[in-house]
C-alpha cells in the first residue's frame, strides 16, 4: 500500500442533525400515552366488584343446592323410615284385629252353643212322648256298624219300647243272638247295647254329655 495513502490525513464523521416537527406536541403524546386514564380505574375497579359479586352469588347458589341436596335426602330417609314404622303399624293392628276376631267369633260361637244346649235341655226334659224314628235310627246305626261283631249282645230298652223293637229287628235279634233286655232308666229314645267286647250307650243323657263335654273342650 502506497504511503500517501496511509499518510492521508483522517478525519472526524459527525451524523447530521435531526429536527421533529412539533416536538413538544409529540412528547406530550408519548409522555400521555404511557398515563393511565382515571376512567381506567374505576372500569378495573367495576370489574373487579362484578367479579366478586358472581363469585359470591355462585357460592351461595352451590350452598343452596347442597343444602336441597341433603335435605332432600335426609327427608326421603326419614319418609322411608316413617313408612317402615307405619306398615309395621298396620301390620300389627291387623293381626290384632284378626286374633281379637277369632277370639270373638270362638266365645260368640260357645255362647250360642250353650245357650241352643240349654234351649235343647228344656225341650228334652219335657218331651215325654215317644219318637219312634229316632230309637229306630240309633238301633240301625249301631247294628250296621258293629252289630254282626259284638259278642253276646244284650240291647237295652224302656219297656214301653219292647213290642215296636220286637217287631221291626225280631229276625236280627233270633240270627245274631241278640238278648233284648228291659229297664225303666232308659229314656223312651234312647237305649243300651251290653257286650263282651264294647258297651254302647246311646240314651240322650250320654248324648248330651258328649256334646257339653265337646263343647267344653272346644273340640266342635
Amino acid at each position: 500500500m502506497p504511503n500517501s495513502i496511509l499518510e492521508k490525513k483522517w478525519t472526524r464523521w459527525y451524523p447530521k442533525k435531526i429536527f421533529l416537527k412539533s416536538i413538544k406536541k409529540n412528547n406530550k403524546d408519548l409522555l400521555y400515552s404511557n398515563e393511565f386514564k382515571k376512567e381506567d380505574f374505576l372500569i378495573e375497579s367495576k370489574n373487579q366488584k362484578n367479579f366478586i359479586v358472581d363469585e359470591k352469588e355462585f357460592k351461595i347458589d352451590f350452598k343452596k343446592t347442597q343444602a336441597y341436596e341433603i335435605g332432600f335426602k335426609k327427608g326421603l330417609l326419614q319418609a322411608q323410615e316413617e313408612n317402615i314404622l307405619l306398615k309395621n303399624k298396620l301390620n300389627n293392628l291387623f293381626l290384632d284385629f284378626e286374633n281379637a276376631l277369632s277370639i270373638f267369633e270362638n266365645a260368640l260361637y260357645s255362647q250360642l252353643l250353650k245357650t241352643v244346649l240349654k234351649i235343647a235341655s228344656y225341650v228334652i226334659g219335657k218331651n215325654i212322648d215317644i219318637d219312634k224314628s229316632i230309637l229306630i235310627n240309633n238301633i240301625k246305626k249301631i247294628i250296621n256298624k258293629d252289630g254282626i261283631f259284638l259278642k253276646k249282645p244284650q240291647l237295652i230298652i224302656h219297656p214301653n219300647n219292647k213290642k215296636l223293637i220286637e217287631e221291626i229287628f225280631e229276625d236280627f235279634l233270633n240270627t245274631y243272638k241278640w238278648i233284648l233286655v228291659c229297664d225303666d232308666s232308659i229314656d223312651l229314645n234312647g237305649c243300651k247295647i251290653k257286650s263282651e267286647n264294647v258297651d254302647i250307650d246311646a240314651t240322650i243323657d250320654a248324648r248330651w254329655q258328649e256334646l257339653c263335654r265337646l263343647i267344653d273342650s272346644e273340640e266342635y
